[in-house]
């Protein structure tokens, strides 16, 4: 069995992390405490193509990365989640669980600055990578901008970057009149590439879908592609836009097909984790 699934040629591609991180921030965030036993994992994305093996080699990296919390039920293992991981879920959950996450209410922008030299290029790699996370696009080297106002220290928090703040700056602005922010918008964002992201989504999870047939299996592939989704596109201001934008279908398939979900996964959940457990080494 593969260890990521293609739907098609330009269909999802879900790796186990982003599948794990989607199942606990669907079923575990803020519902449950006791830790689950490795089983519900495998098996879960099991379903999506990932085997066995990728499934404990990820929940391992996830242990040492600090994200989760490893130990033995009698002879089965069992996983839940640590501080920095129920953070970054509660915070990314802000524009999950939001109906309309892709709309800009102002014209407000943050600006965020650094300068890291080539020593420190691990530290720098890992600042970009949390600055997209956070919604950020790059306006050119060292400048990065993002609509609204961001949590700049939530990027930086429980980390080594946080040594990165002595040599970095944001700042909240809005355009003066004449400054061309369309022009800005397409060098900080791949608008095609994004377009064809919310393109990909729509085909996944439109009215054409066929079910799986397991809630729980759906629910999680839904919300893995709904974060990715998220991470590309940041709520830009539909002012700087193409026409026919996407975003707001893409909201609205997203919502349909939770809710047309939620309570059979909830319930399928619940039944899966209280089916007895097979020892696992």
């Amino acid at each position: 069995m593969a260890d990521a699934r293609t739907e098609d040629s330009t269909g999802p591609r879900r790796r186990p992390q982003q599948l794990l991180l989607a199942l606990l921030g669907t079923f575990v965030l803020d519902r449950r405490e006791e830790p689950l036993p490795s089983r519900v994992f495998i098996e879960t994305i099991g379903d999506l193509g990932i085997s066995e093996m990728a499934t404990r080699a990820t929940l391992t990296r996830m242990v040492n990365k600090g994200l989760l919390e490893k130990r033995k039920d009698g002879r089965v293992a069992v996983y839940g989640l640590r501080g920095n991981a129920e953070r970054m879920l509660r915070d990314a959950s802000k524009r999950v669980r939001s109906r309309s996450p892709f709309t800009s209410a102002d014209d407000t922008w943050t600006l965020f600055t650094f300068s890291l030299p080539e020593s420190r290029r691990e530290v720098r790699d890992q600042l970009r990578a949390r600055l997209m996370w956070a919604g950020f696009g790059c306006l050119r080297d060292g400048l990065w901008i993002a609509p609204g106002t961001p949590g700049l220290d939530t990027i930086l928090v429980d980390s080594p970057l946080a040594e990165a703040l002595a040599e970095s700056g944001g700042f909240v602005a809005r355009p003066l009149p004449g400054t061309p922010m369309a022009a800005f918008v397409q060098r900080a964002w791949d608008l095609t590439a994004l377009r064809a992201e919310h393109e990909s989504f729509l085909r996944t999870w439109g009215t054409d879908r066929t079910p799986s047939g397991n809630p729980v299996t759906e629910l999680t592939a839904l919300v893995a592609d709904w974060l990715h989704l998220l991470r590309a596109d940041p709520g830009l201001p539909g002012r700087y836009l193409p026409e026919d934008w996407p975003s707001s279908r893409s909201a609205d398939t997203y919502w349909a097909v939770w809710d047309r979900l939620e309570t059979a996964a909830y319930d399928a959940f619940e039944e899966l984790i209280s089916t007895p457990a097979r020892p696992v080494p």
